[in-house]
């Protein structure tokens, strides 16, 4: 036999030993084993031990901390907050030669412990009783905040409510309710007849990322309290009258507890049959006769008061001084707008004012409670209420815009007045230097992020291509291998080539063995390349967006415009949610085959960290 002949027969022996044990000889452990944080991973890994007394049970692993018993063949760790993620451990039977016969692999995932999310309210000094008190006419305040361990993100936990275990009342008398993200936003005045119903529930449910479910419930008693009437406008302190023309003076309020209310006036005198009738309205007009007849008690003081009709202990009351004219009118507001203005903005309003005795120039001007960038400036004639730039340090981080109520009174040289209420609102602005920042920051985190993706795209598609060349390859052996074998009967007999047949047909055995198994995971690297494709177009298409606007620096007035803010706000929840999914993806990636080869072999090396994905860390 020539030596070509013995060295097929060698190979062939050889292979079909080996595969031949792999078959009869069964290693069996756990595929996939999942433990939480703290609890210990306990199993056994068996094989016929009896028949195979010769055969030597080993493993390898990353796992440092980790014991098994080669001759129970019981594997045992305990875990710890630093061991969250996926690890794996490889189990061999060896013979004498010390060659393996078999293998099994275990995958072990350990999983962090989920709490549920917390809930608290603030105030919470109002919490000390198990009966949150809250008194009838009084204005709260309250902020319910639900936040979570198993996220740093305060976007990851979704907070809702329910009034009075009733899942269709969304909202009570004399309350205001807003849900911004993970907070409850309560405005609540209660009333007489809340007062009377005395108890009110409020369920809140909590809900984070990890669906983990927290309900609390917060009881509220209503305490009755009785109240003194409150003005519904502004009383002037003095007011003009003149001779043929009414005085008119708004003395109206509300009474919290909703008693009848009985009006009245002290006034010195009774000409022109001075009265203040059931509705609060001070009403007085003299001659110019009657005038006369009492010009001596001017400046004449007036009480008004107005008293629970039920208990006269809660009343309110003003003195009012009232001077005559015989020829003057009082100032007169005849248009005073509500303002609204944005953050970043500066606002001229004209306010215009009628004085048939005085030029403008004469008049003087104030408000009363007004934000310090507001103020009244007079330029030609005109009267004007102006601002500053306003910054954006006014409205909250809930965005709800935030409300002035300021009150304008004109005086003249004689004293009379005129005052009005108006609202100045200040909406939420877009801070075009903040937004810019973020822009160019998710550009050049975008960026940074196509690189890393391309590459590891890059790579896999290598990977992919490899493996179809060596299957190529072996399609093309088995072929030829076939045929030599199944044409052997055209030799003749005692030839090499016939003798040759019975080896060409055991290869032709191993190497479609081969060709079957070594590509079991082609699919899933396409699987993952084609996930990482549709990332990598969902990126370059939500980057296409934001390039369609020409932006030169932060002061562009394009930084303005909401279509913009609203891309770059969901530019950044697209960056949030990739994120999630290249990390997952990552996972995926590290399971397979030759990249756990890599990580063996880093892990030698005290390189591991070299094969994670550190492009994601860029967004």
């Amino acid at each position: 036999m020539s030596f070509r002949n013995i060295f097929l027969f060698l190979l062939v022996s050889f292979l079909s030993t080996n595969l031949i044990a792999q078959n009869d000889i069964e290693l069996e452990s756990p595929a996939l084993l999942e433990a939480k944080v703290g609890e210990g991973v306990v199993f056994l890994v068996k094989f016929d031990r009896q028949s195979n007394q010769d055969l030597k049970l080993t493993w390898k692993s990353s796992i440092l901390d980790a014991n098994f018993d080669d001759q129970e063949g019981e594997f045992y760790w305990k875990t710890d907050a630093n061991d969250i993620g996926l690890h794996s451990v490889f189990f061999y039977l060896k013979d004498s030669a010390d060659q393996i016969v078999s293998t099994s692999k275990t995958l072990i995932k350990i999983n962090a412990y989920e709490s549920v999310p917390t809930i608290e309210m603030e105030p919470d000094s109002l919490e000390s009783r198990a009966f949150i008190k809250l008194l009838q006419g009084e204005e709260y305040n309250l902020e319910f905040v639900a936040t979570t361990t198993n996220s740093s993100n305060e976007d990851d936990v979704i907070l809702n409510y329910i009034w009075n275990n009733n899942t269709d009342l969304n909202s009570i008398d004399q309350a205001e309710t807003h849900i911004i993200g993970n907070r409850l936003l309560l405005t609540w005045t209660p009333s007489q007849n809340q007062a009377s119903k005395k108890y009110f529930d409020l369920d809140l449910i909590a809900v984070d990322n990890t669906n983990a479910v927290n309900r609390r419930k917060y009881r509220f008693q209503i305490v009755s309290q009785e109240l003194p009437p409150r003005l519904r406008n502004n009383v002037n302190d003095s007011y003009i009258i003149t001779a043929d023309q009414k005085l008119d003076i708004d003395f109206s309020v509300n009474d919290p507890n909703n008693d009848p209310i009985v009006y009245s006036v002290d006034i010195p005198v009774n000409l022109g049959a001075p009265s203040i009738d059931q509705n609060g309205i001070f009403s007085w007009e003299l001659s110019a006769i009657e005038m006369s007849n009492i010009s001596s008690y001017f400046p004449l003081k007036i009480k008004l008061r107005a008293e629970e009709a039920d208990d006269s202990k809660n009343f309110v009351e003003k003195e009012v001084t009232i001077l005559k004219s015989d020829k003057n009118d009082p100032p007169s507001i005849t248009k005073l707008s509500n303002l609204s203005i944005r953050e970043g903005y500066d606002l001229k309003r004209r306010i215009f004012i009628k004085d048939n005795n005085h030029p403008i120039s004469d008049l003087t001007f104030t408000l009363e409670n007004e934000p310090e960038w507001l103020y009244v400036q007079q330029q030609n004639g005109r009267v004007f209420l102006m601002t500053d730039t306003i910054g954006f340090d006014i409205v909250k981080a809930d965005g709800i815009p935030v409300q002035f109520d300021v009150l304008f009174t004109v005086t003249d040289p004689d004293g009379a007045s005129d005052s009005k209420f108006f609202t100045v609102t200040v909406n939420e602005g877009v801070n075009t230097e903040k937004l810019y920042e973020q822009l160019i920051d998710y550009q050049k985190s975008t960026d940074a992020l196509l690189v890393g993706l391309r590459k590891q795209i890059k790579e896999l598609d290598s990977k992919v291509q490899r493996n179809q060349r060596l299957k190529k390859g072996l399609l093309f052996t088995t072929f030829f291998l076939g045929t030599f074998s199944a044409t052997g009967s055209f030799f003749e007999d005692h030839t090499i080539a016939n003798k040759s047949i019975p080896y060409a047909g055991a290869l032709l055995a191993v190497t479609s063995s081969v060709n079957a198994l070594a590509f079991n995971q082609e699919g899933k690297i396409i699987n993952l390349r084609g996930r990482l494709e549709d990332v990598e177009k969902s990126i370059v298409r939500n980057k296409s967006y934001l390039n369609t606007y020409s932006i030169e620096d932060e002061n562009d007035d394009e930084l303005r415009n909401s279509e913009l803010v609203n891309r770059v706000q969901s530019y950044r929840q697209a960056l949030i949610e990739q994120r999630i999914e290249l990390r997952r993806l990552e996972d995926e990636y590290r399971d397979l085959n030759y990249v756990q080869r890599k990580v063996r072999k880093f892990n030698k090396k005290g390189k591991v960290d070299n094969l994670r994905w550190n492009f994601i860390d860029k967004i």
